[in-house]
């Protein structure tokens, strides 16, 4: 007798990644989990990305802080200036649901991301 194992749903396996995102306190698992949702491309990572973008844990650690916004600049967020430096997408190239996020959060994402004046 052959024991069958069902594979998760790729939509469980992503909700677990954002779920790990949102409750880890480890920089080390910030930063993978970040490196594989920007790898996913799917848009639902922007929110909890953002979030931890002002993180200590994120903000303490140039690696962690590169993971994270490298993810945001696959998801279209972002873009990158060079090394190590990044500012969020101007937002008329930003979806109307990415802005809303981004007001949002306004008070949680460091001020040197913010590229324009007003978003």
């Amino acid at each position: 007798m052959t024991t069958q194992v069902e594979p998760r749903p790729a939509s469980t396996a992503f909700e677990e990644l954002i779920a790990l995102l949102v409750q880890t306190s480890n920089p080390r698992t910030i930063e993978v989990i970040a490196d594989q949702l920007g790898a996913t491309h799917d848009h639902r990572a922007i929110r909890p990305l953002l979030m931890r973008l002002g993180d200590d844990r994120v903000q303490e650690d140039r690696d962690v802080e590169d993971a994270v916004c490298r993810a945001l600049v696959a998801l279209g967020v972002m873009c990158c200036l060079g090394n190590l430096s990044f500012t969020l997408r101007p937002r008329r190239e930003l979806a109307d649901d990415v802005v809303a996020t981004i007001r949002e959060l306004v008070g949680t994402i460091p001020w040197r991301y913010y590229g324009t004046p007003r978003i």
